[in-house]
């Protein structure tokens, strides 16, 4: 049976630290007084883990192996499952073909056709409405309906659009 008797904890370490009050009116702490603080708080954790008996030291010290394999293997899975998603994107999945050379000119090539497209056909509407509007002026001129000071006017566009019929 083992011996379960209490034994008083030992004396705190003397430091000239003093833990600032917990409230609202604390106030903000510098970073040299937080290093001197983690500095203290170190000492008196390395000042305890001396006075520890060797069974608590030793099952401490597996209990920190066993956390960082746990950790490496948890930075494992993470680093095989970003390879695996980096590398699904590339078509270097087992039983994955890439599309053939024509299937990927035809997706890149039609698009394009249709931008193009697009654009001929603005400029054709464009056009058609400038030889509409000129035919109109034209009209206008060989029927006698404009005045005479209208010709030598630089809006008579603007007027002849006015007077249509």
């Amino acid at each position: 049976m083992t011996n379960h008797s209490f034994r008083p904890a030992p004396p705190a370490p003397t430091s000239s630290y003093a833990p600032p009050a917990i409230g609202p009116t604390r106030p903000a702490r510098s970073a040299r007084t937080t290093d001197a603080f983690t500095r203290s708080v170190v000492r008196a954790l390395d000042a305890g883990a001396e006075r520890l008996p060797y069974r608590v030291t030793h099952r401490l010290q597996l209990a920190s192996q066993a956390a960082l394999a746990a950790q490496t293997a948890v930075l494992e899975t993470v680093e095989a499952s970003v390879f695996a998603t980096v590398n699904a994107g590339s078509g270097a999945r087992a039983g994955y073909d890439q599309p053939s050379l024509p299937w990927r000119l035809l997706v890149t090539l039609l698009p394009l056709a249709a931008i193009i497209a697009g654009f001929v056909a603005i400029a054709d509407i464009g056009d058609a409405l400038e030889a509409d509007e000129t035919a109109e002026i034209d009209e206008a001129v060989l029927t006698d309906e404009v005045p005479i000071a209208a010709y030598a006017d630089h809006g008579f566009g603007v007027f002849l659009k006015n007077n249509r019929p």
